[in-house]
């Protein structure tokens, strides 16, 4: 119960204010919360809590998208309250994703009544393990017990639901929480015995984000480095910056190439520029390339890569040892690549290694792979200049963000393009994103949140359908706080679509496969109230990119491409790459 408040009313407001308490005291600052009568508990106490910014969301798996993105920029998990229903069933991608990205998030359902369950009552559904084994942890908390046992009970519940979202791994937690009527804050005689109308269980100081590392991770790395004259460093998708950080630090000490992906805080930051090879998606698509720079030692942190190419180089290299830092046991390396795996804080373990006598590597490996990264990248620089696809945008968004900015960048081609197209660069940029589960669900909304988390003026940079896919998440008030630059590739469809087989058997694959689509971004920009600017060219788009860094709300700046254009313009952009490549080795 937050300090200073008249006594509680009722049970039901009492537990919701003990929950609440409890969550604030352990680092809760942000909630997300749809509408509805059974949650009331929860969103009164939520509201009455100074401790905490309420953001209101008509659209449930908007919320949690948004909760999300809270989690992804701040590394704590945010908390998303339902009502009871199909309400709650629409936290169901969102958590998909908060498991697979391993990012902190606490789901808040409210229930009925358990006596309720499996009968015709009104806007029930059974609602334990509702979302599977996504969660961390899944507590079906009972009715209000208001007895010191039974708030001693709920402040276990809180205090494992926070450790547990934090990990090691982060991720989701969902707390189903039942409660009987009256939901509002009147007062019942009787309900709340006098000794408790002034409880509060919550205790404690926030804890840590990670678990203490295990001692031998980072001897072991230095011990394996020792022994290596070829090292490669691949940095997977994560949500801790630090994590590239300390990658690129253990690549200058041991003179290390690394393969970066886009969201692994290795690719825009310091000493990126010099080790990290940003064109590595385009000249590992070359076969003679991949088999000319092989490595002796492969060491893997973070989630697979993005890159099909990189992906790609593991597997043609599996006789080399690779080995891959996992903070909790939870790898499962779906390239079957990975000899080995070295447990503990993956920051820790790498910064301990970079801090060992290690030794030195061949003197012109890194060498050998900056000479074939700078050839490809100045065989596309020309189509990134002066073309109009979809890699020349996102190469521009890279180039003329501020440093610092974070970055939301889509799934499906965004991601990709930025990947094959944009440069490592010392320039750091926050790069965030949902490669957990991959979908097109939820982007808008966690680009909002991770915006809104980091109280800084933000950019995203999304597909069409995707936008449409969570159009919802503009046409809801945003929170005063956030400053939001969406790009929108226009490409009227799925524009992935084009890499696959089925491209090549239409129909179906015009109609049912790409969905080409009309909608008139303007008209829904301006529904959502939100400035609109069409743009054709990279000088228009540095334009946009450029004007008014600082401005507070949302803008929408749509990138229109021709699909067709934009997918030969690819391909030529690549086949260049390949060729220079191939000729540098």
């Amino acid at each position: 119960m937050s300090e200073g408040r008249a006594a509680v009313p009722n049970r039901n407001t009492l537990w919701a204010h003990a929950l609440v308490d409890g969550l604030a005291r352990r680092g809760a600052t942000r909630a997300c919360i749809g509408s509805g009568s059974r949650s009331a508990p929860l969103v009164e106490a939520l509201a009455a809590d100074g401790r905490f910014l309420v953001h209101p969301h008509v659209d449930e798996r908007c919320a949690a998208f948004f909760a999300l993105g809270v989690g992804a920029e701040s590394g704590r998990p945010a908390v998303v309250v339902t009502t009871s229903g199909t309400a709650a069933a629409n936290l169901y991608p969102a958590i998909v994703e908060a498991s697979q990205s391993e990012i902190p998030l606490i789901a808040l359902t409210a229930d009925r009544p358990a006596s309720l369950r499996g009968t015709d009552a009104n806007q029930t559904i059974d609602q334990v393990d509702l979302f599977g084994r996504y969660p961390r942890a899944s507590i079906d908390v009972a009715l209000p017990e208001p007895t010191r046992t039974g708030l001693a009970r709920l402040g276990a519940a809180v205090e494992e639901a926070w450790q547990t979202a934090l990990g090691p791994p982060s991720g989701p937690v969902h707390l189903n929480v039942q409660f009987e009527k009256p939901l509002e804050p009147v007062r019942v005689p009787g309900d709340v015995p006098t000794d408790l109308e002034a409880y509060a269980p919550g205790r404690g100081a926030p804890d840590g984000d990670t678990a203490p590392p295990r001692p031998h991770a980072g001897a072991e790395l230095a011990t394996l480095l020792r022994g290596a004259r070829r090292p490669l460093i691949v940095c997977g998708p994560n949500h801790r910056p630090a994590i590239g950080d300390a990658a690129l630090s253990l690549a200058a000490r041991v003179r290390a190439p690394v393969l970066a992906d886009p969201l692994s805080g290795a690719r825009f930051g310091s000493g990126a520029a010099h080790w990290t090879m940003g064109s590595a998606d385009l000249f590992l698509r070359a076969i003679e390339v991949a088999r000319a720079l092989r490595p002796d030692l492969v060491v893997r942190v973070g989630r697979a890569p993005t890159s099909a190419a990189v992906c790609r180089y593991l597997e043609h290299h599996r006789d080399v040892r690779q080995v891959v830092l996992d903070p909790a046991h939870r790898w499962r390396d779906h390239l079957a690549t990975a000899a080995g795996k070295l447990t503990g804080d993956p920051v820790a373990t790498l910064e301990h290694a970079a801090a060992a006598d290690v030794g030195k590597t061949d003197a012109d490996w890194a060498e050998r792979w900056r000479a074939v990264d700078r050839v490809a990248y100045v065989a596309v620089e020309p189509a990134l200049a002066h073309g109009w696809f979809e890699g020349a945008i996102a190469a521009a968004v890279a180039d003329a963000l501020p440093e610092g900015a974070p970055w939301f960048i889509g799934n499906s081609m965004p991601i990709r393009d930025v990947d094959a197209f944009a440069p490592a660069s010392d320039r750091p940029l926050h790069t965030l994103g949902f490669r957990g589960a991959s979908g097109i669900d939820g982007n808008v909304s966690g680009a909002l949140g991770a915006a809104a988390a980091s109280g800084r003026p933000a950019a995203a940079l999304i597909g069409d359908l995707t936008l449409l896919h969570d159009v919802g998440a503009l046409v809801a008030d945003p929170p005063a706080d956030v400053a939001l630059h969406i790009v929108v590739i226009q490409n009227r469809g799925g524009g992935i679509f084009h890499m696959l087989p089925i491209r090549g058997y239409d129909p179906p694959f015009t109609p049912f496969v790409v969905m080409p689509q009309g909608i008139e971004l303007e008209a829904v920009a301006a529904a959502a109230g939100i400035p609109h600017r069409p743009v054709a060219s990279v000088a228009e788009l540095r334009e946009q990119l450029s004007a008014e860094p600082g401005s507070r709300g949302l803008r929408l700046t749509e990138a229109r491409v021709d699909r067709e254009h934009n997918w030969e313009q690819r391909t030529a952009a690549i086949e260049s790459a390949r060729q220079a490549a191939c000729s540098a080795i």
